[in-house]
């Protein structure tokens, strides 16, 4: 079947295959089509005709209703979809009588029937409409098809973006080339969701284009509104207008955009409309099929829900990176405020260490006693300096840790040691388990060796006379039961901390209820938490009141076999 151009349709001989087993009628239709410029082949039965429809299938079937059995009309009913269009292209010949059989033609895809006695001129001009139908529609379907296809693309390009302007950008181009528009532009109202857009785009080969439609926003939101719950597109009929009959008070201000072919959608989401969008083409007037409204729903669609995750996404940016910005100058202000502190009190506390060593003179014994409260407080001031500028650091620097083997026993050990003072003060009996032993854990020495100074402190200070504190070593798993890791608990004999206290008490500046007669800022635990964090570890609590408090932490176990690090001592670690 050789066809126009080379493409795939009706071919310029059109292809008839003529089933009837009456000879003159065969004859008839046989001699009539070939004048009228169509190979014939005619066949006497059923199954001949559906054997040559399987070897060479025709661009049209004529076959005499009476000759075809149910059997047979089913037989091409299943050919007939089988065959691209074919469903298009079966036509009946029937006497009066045999009208029923072509009702049920009709509901197995038959397309059109002839009444006996046949007439020449009515047999091609019937046929040759047939044919230019089926062609019609095999037309728009793969225009469709390409159309899906382009619609598609379009889509792809808007997810591949989170900046609503360049959705916008894409999608007025990709639909304007898409339904060979000659200018597309959209409008949507400044709220919540998307911001305000006033865009336009008009093709290179235009020779002409309208102005902008520049109704009120009111005007605007009240079509959309309207379009958006109907679930409707205004589109141009065959002179080329859109019909404003539904909406008078827009037709004033919309006259502006009529093209030869128009169509005109809502932009929205859920029960909201937002916006519009129009295209526009000039030249000749034209309606539009179903499935091109439906692929413009589908890409609008595809926008509006764009345009609100893109509007989130952007403002969310802008929101992480203003809070990036303060983040900043918090830093800078908490770097400046303990330079600026530190000076002051690095010179009152030596000050005042010359004069309570006599330095100036003998000092009577009421005022060192209100001096010694004076540098109590310039310490414990200098403590807090501290604590601020330490979490700060881990705020600002809160990936990157580096770090490397961390031989724990010694480290606990060393710590112990340092507190050794303050606890023989209060005769608090330390005691350690397995603190002989080699057990590392990847880490920042100095940050772990602050971290087990707050808890092993804490409980020292938080445990009454002649108290116990017991600190423990060993290995396990986290808490998942996944990762090899290092298990140190700090258990003490002390206070306790009441139930409804725990939840809160990693917060920063936040202390237990019952221990507000023990000096400390509130910061010593929360400072444990994010150390412990930035190593991938866990800390957790157990207290009883009255009975005592035990901090577990465990910390990834090191791969490495070398050498395991601890720190020199630092000398006195804040604590609170």
């Amino acid at each position: 079947m050789r066809t126009v151009a080379g493409e795939p349709g009706i071919a310029v001989r059109p292809t008839v295959l003529v089933g009837a087993s009456d000879a003159a009628n065969r004859n008839f239709l046989g001699a009539v089509l070939e004048a009228a410029g169509m190979n014939v082949t005619a066949l006497s039965t059923a199954a001949l005709v559906l054997d040559e429809m399987q070897r060479n299938p025709p661009d049209i079937l004529l076959v005499d209703a009476g000759d075809m059995s149910l059997a047979g009309m089913e037989a091409v009913r299943r050919l007939s979809d089988r065959q691209s269009g074919a469903q298009w292209r079966v036509m009946l010949i029937a006497s009066e009588d045999e009208l029923p059989l072509v009702e049920r033609g009709y509901e197995m895809g038959v397309s059109d029937y002839l009444i006996k006695p046949l007439s020449a001129s009515n047999v091609v001009n019937r046929v040759r409409v047939t044919l230019a139908r089926s062609e019609h529609r095999r037309r728009q379907r793969n225009g469709v098809a390409v159309l899906r296809d382009q619609i598609r693309r379009v889509s792809e390009d808007i997810r591949s973006t989170n900046d609503p302007d360049e959705m916008i950008t894409l999608a007025l181009r990709g639909i304007g080339a898409a339904f060979e528009a000659d200018q597309v532009w959209i409008r949507t109202l400044d709220d919540e969701s998307v911001p305000h857009t006033a865009a336009e785009w008009a093709s290179d080969s235009a020779q002409d284009t309208v102005a902008m439609p520049h109704g009120t926003e009111e005007q605007v939101l009240q079509l959309a509104s309207a379009l958006w719950t109907k679930g409707s597109v205004l589109t141009s009929a065959n002179n080329g207008w859109i019909d404003f009959a539904e909406h008078p008070s827009v037709t004033k201000w919309f006259a502006t955009a009529r093209g030869k072919a128009s169509m005109l959608a809502p932009l929205g989401q859920g029960s909201k409309a937002f916006g519009l969008i129009c295209l526009i083409r000039h030249g000749q007037p034209r309606s539009w099929a179903p499935a091109e409204i439906s692929l413009l729903q589908h890409v609008t669609g595809n926008l509006a829900h764009g345009l609100i995750q893109g509007h989130l996404i952007t403002a969310q940016q802008e929101v992480v990176e203003k809070l990036r910005e303060l983040d900043q100058a918090k830093s800078n202000f908490v770097a400046t405020v303990n330079h600026e502190l530190r000076t002051p009190l690095t010179s009152i506390t030596g000050y005042l260490e010359l004069v309570l060593d006599g330095d100036a003179g003998e000092v009577p014994e009421p005022v060192a006693r209100m001096l010694k409260v004076v540098g109590r407080n310039a310490t414990r001031l200098s403590e807090l300096i501290e604590d601020m500028l330490t979490l700060s650091r881990m705020d600002f620097q809160s990936s990157g840790l580096k770090t490397e083997p961390v031989d724990l026993p010694q480290l606990l050990r060393m710590v112990a040691t340092a507190l050794e003072p303050a606890a023989q003060a209060k005769n608090v009996n330390v005691v350690g388990e397995g603190l002989d032993t080699r057990l590392a854990a990847d880490g920042d020495a100095k940050m772990l060796e602050q971290v087990f100074t707050n808890i092993m402190s804490n409980a020292v200070k938080f445990t009454p006379q002649d108290g116990t504190v017991r600190v423990t070593v060993g290995s396990g798993t986290d808490h998942d039961g996944g990762v090899p890791c290092a298990i140190v608990t700090v258990a003490d004999s002390g206070i306790g901390i009441p139930e409804d206290d725990l939840p809160q008490l990693f917060s920063r500046f936040y202390r237990a209820s019952n221990a507000h007669a023990i000096q400390g800022t509130g910061l010593g635990l929360a400072i444990v938490k994010g150390m412990v964090d930035q190593h991938r570890g866990h800390v957790s609590v157990e207290s009883t009141v009255g009975v005592g408090t035990t901090f577990t932490i465990t910390l990834p176990l090191s791969a490495d076999d070398g050498q395991h690090h601890a720190p020199e001592s630092t000398g006195a670690v804040t604590v609170s």
